[in-house]
């Protein structure tokens, strides 16, 4: 008798156990919409950092209603004026941008997210450029103009961050002749040289054929900073073997060319190793 009392209290014992294991659970675990509502209602009072990882660590596997239902807190959220709501929100829609279906959830917010690039605090830029650069399967249309506006800007933030929309434009429309002409006004403003040398590994992709820009390219190997110079050697290796016939004169002379510190003439050593591969 007594046996059988113990291991039937010992049973409601582990299922007792269980619910209150499993309401803990839930407790801590609030849905991504739950979360953003109530960062929003008591923004003085955030969520500690790995309560933030744990609900956007659930993005990449909840169905996509999920996401949909809770993009109106999430973006609520982003236009807030505390920086630790909105960065918060933009941990949740860089997760969701790296959904492969991330381009269809959030193709109704793009211009929402773009208008981020107003903001006056850099990082606040930085996370919206890549949030939209990296929407899944391809960003859609609908970036493009804004890249286009923010690159177009001549004041000094955002000219600062301008490699970052050079860098999505070139691997979303490289031919599209507004994105050219974007590219050719940006290299020919008077940038100062961390600017120019971002702008350069920016450009120096295959996928950029333009002449004038490989011009361009190639008349930064002869910048006053060295640093340009280097930056101008390695984009180039990164532009293709037509880039590199066109800048073969200047980069063997600046191969040879004692007077050039010795990282420039490696830079263009290693081009011109592009332009020709050893033989096997």
């Amino acid at each position: 008798m007594f046996a059988r009392r113990f291991v039937k209290f010992g049973c409601s014992l582990s299922i007792i156990a269980v619910v209150a294991l499993t309401y803990r659970v839930h407790a801590q675990t609030s849905s991504l919409q739950e979360f953003y509502q109530s960062l929003v209602q008591n923004p003085s009072s955030p969520p500690a950092y790995e309560n933030l990882r744990k609900v956007t660590g659930q993005i990449e596997t909840l169905r996509p209603e999920e996401i949909i239902k809770a993009l109106p807190a999430i973006f609520a959220a982003l236009t807030h004026k505390d920086n630790t709501v909105s960065g918060y929100a933009d941990s949740a829609l860089f997760s969701i941008a790296l959904r492969p279906d991330s381009a269809e959830l959030l193709r109704g917010h793009v211009d929402a997210v773009g208008y981020e690039l107003t903001s006056p605090a850099p990082e606040r830029r930085a996370a919206a450029l890549v949030i939209l650069g990296t929407l899944k399967p391809v960003p859609p249309p609908e970036v493009v103009p804004i890249f286009l506006a923010f690159l177009k800007r001549t004041d000094a933030d955002a000219q600062a961050q301008g490699s970052g929309a050079i860098f999505e434009l070139v691997h979303i429309a490289p031919e599209n002749p507004e994105v050219i002409a974007a590219l050719r006004d940006f290299l020919s403003r008077p940038l100062d040289n961390k600017s120019r040398r971002e702008a350069l590994v920016a450009v120096g992709k295959a996928t950029v054929k333009d002449a004038q820009i490989v011009a361009m390219m190639i008349a930064s190997l002869d910048d006053p900073d060295m640093g340009v110079r280097i930056s101008a050697a390695q984009a180039l290796s990164g532009m293709g073997q037509q880039a590199l016939q066109q800048a073969s004169p200047v980069l063997q002379r600046l191969a040879n060319d004692p007077n050039q510190p010795a990282d420039v003439r490696t830079a263009v050593r290693d081009a011109l190793q592009k332009l020709h591969p050893p033989q096997r």
